[in-house]
């Protein structure tokens, strides 16, 4: 058996890894292996499936899953739909990106219109649409976001959307609707998290005090009312849900989409500490798309942060893989320079391919699952270390955490106190800005869980 990280875990916000179809079906079975070709002893291409509790590995029993993977709702082997759900939770992602762009199966015919009359209407007759989206989404997940319209679709000029000419009301009445739909045509296999959208503290309150009137079974954070809008904006959102009972026993689950950074995790774990005292089963959960990013689009692995007094080492640095036809061949004389589980038991040439069949090849799929496997493992194990440090013995935290992440930890302590916190909010934005402020375009990349990174 390997290592489970699922327990260490149960005192801390979860991270979800927005886990690919084409990984997890890849790693539900051995139908790649070559016995010709080099590969870790003692393992099996099952063993790269994280959410076995049987992996000779390691086990982590989150993820995320996106139906804007899938062209249809039909069932698939793959390591999310045939897992073991006593030992995993994964939550669905309803594939709004995918939507919003105009990509999803069955929404390509919305590019066409012109006007905001058009596209409200190209969406209303998109009912196929949402009944496999919620099948699917039934069938394969846990938890599930329900289908949000692209508010952020409309705050660019350079947006290819073809919601981008509605208005910020037209998208949240088309959000209502399909609110309407799934409380008609859920089936009850899955909790469902209705998604907050905003960009601006008026749309925001404005999308609020709409959605609500659908509680479910727990909130997605989307846009700037989460971590996008930085930490004043999340505290403002959650304490202004918390007077107005939104985590009341039955809503349990609160969601932040796109961010994987340890400062993030100590964060949403602090927060979630508050939400427990008065509902003790409240789980927060934060996802990213980036181990996969960051292998199958940069061609890297990435980094342990070395997790110091000095707040530049709580980063998520990558490090270039030694991709090249030379390791391959090589008969194990070269190990792989990075440790993690997987990574103690390979040597380049497992990486590395050439000769043969893999003539004028230099990687193959079994190469680039390997190194997700590594690179997942390095983002779990650093945000489990970056909450222990934070949370396990504050005596100790002081000696090793930089001053920047407790100042804020003990200010979100305090704020879930008082009464005036919207005073104590504003008194403090600019040191919570410090660390936590608003993000830039540039950095929401991880925002898109659906992203399917290419195998090189």
């Amino acid at each position: 058996m390997g290592i489970d990280l699922t327990p260490r875990w149960s005192e801390f916000a979860v991270y979800l890894p927005a886990i690919q179809s084409w990984y997890s079906r890849n790693v539900y079975s051995d139908r790649l292996r070559d016995k010709e070709r080099p590969f870790p002893n003692g393992i099996t291409l099952k063993d790269l499936d994280y959410l076995n509790p049987k992996s000779k590995l390691w086990h982590y029993g989150y993820g995320l899953y996106s139906a804007g993977l899938f062209s249809d709702d039909a069932p698939r082997a793959c390591s999310v739909a045939n897992r073991d759900r006593s030992a995993t939770t994964i939550l669905g992602d309803s594939g709004g990106y995918q939507i919003g762009i105009g990509t999803f199966p069955g929404t390509q015919h919305i590019k066409r219109e012109k006007t905001q009359d058009g596209v409200i209407r190209a969406w209303t007759e998109c009912g196929e649409v949402r009944r496999r989206v919620v099948n699917w989404l039934e069938s394969n997940s846990d938890y599930a976001m329900t289908i949000d319209m692209p508010l952020w679709a409309i705050g660019s000029q350079q947006s290819s959307s073809p919601f981008k000419i509605c208005s910020e009301r037209q998208l949240l009445d088309m959000t209502v609707e399909n609110l309407k739909y799934i409380k008609r045509h859920r089936m009850g296999r899955t909790k469902w998290l209705n998604v907050l959208q905003g960009t601006d503290p008026h749309n925001m309150k404005m999308w609020w005090d709409e959605v609500k009137k659908y509680k479910f079974d727990g909130w997605a954070l989307a846009g700037d009312v989460g971590w996008g809008g930085g930490l004043d904006s999340v505290l403002y959102n959650i304490l202004m849900m918390k007077d107005e009972d939104a985590f009341v026993d039955g809503q349990d689950w609160v969601h932040a989409l796109g961010v994987s950074k340890p400062t993030w995790a100590v964060i949403f774990t602090a927060i979630q500490k508050q939400l427990r005292k008065d509902n003790p089963k409240l789980q927060i959960s934060y996802d990213s798309a980036s181990p996969f990013q960051m292998v199958g689009k940069f061609h890297d692995t990435v980094r342990y942060p070395k997790l110091t007094k000095d707040l530049r080492t709580w980063v998520m640095s990558a490090s270039e893989v030694q991709t090249n036809p030379i390791y391959a061949n090589t008969d194990g004389k070269f190990h792989f320079p990075f440790s993690s589980p997987l990574g103690e038991l390979m040597t380049l040439d497992h990486i590395n391919v050439n000769g043969g069949k893999y003539q004028g090849m230099s990687t193959d799929t079994i190469s680039w699952l390997l190194m997700i496997n590594h690179t997942l493992y390095v983002y779990v194990r650093s945000f489990l270390e970056a909450n222990e440090l934070v949370f396990l013995d504050r005596s100790s935290a002081q000696e090793t955490v930089p001053n920047e992440i407790l100042e804020v930890v003990d200010f979100i302590e305090h704020v879930f106190t008082v009464k005036n916190w919207k005073r104590e909010l504003t008194k403090n934005k600019p040191m919570l800005d410090r660390v936590f402020g608003k993000i830039g375009k540039k950095e929401k990349q991880d925002v898109v869980h659906g992203y399917e990174a290419p195998i090189k």
